[in-house]
């Protein structure tokens, strides 16, 4: 029980010592982070997309060609 105390007690006190000039330099450079990740991901997407729709193999049947049959 007092090792679950002294660990409560050490997360309030480093909570304690974030500085707030800090995170107004960071944050602008982790939201350039995270729209390069999304900038990317959608990019493989588009990639992915365009290669399945120029490379595959299937054509689209009628309606009447399996009819037909």
């Amino acid at each position: 029980m007092y090792n679950l105390l002294a660990m409560i007690s050490s997360f309030f006190v480093a909570a304690q010592s974030i500085h707030v000039d800090s995170w107004k330099d960071t944050l602008p450079v982790m939201g350039i982070g995270m729209v390069g990740i999304f900038l990317v991901l959608g990019f493989i997407v588009l990639v992915t997309y365009l290669l399945n729709k120029v490379f595959s193999g299937k054509k689209k049947e009628n309606k009447n060609d399996k009819n037909k049959k």
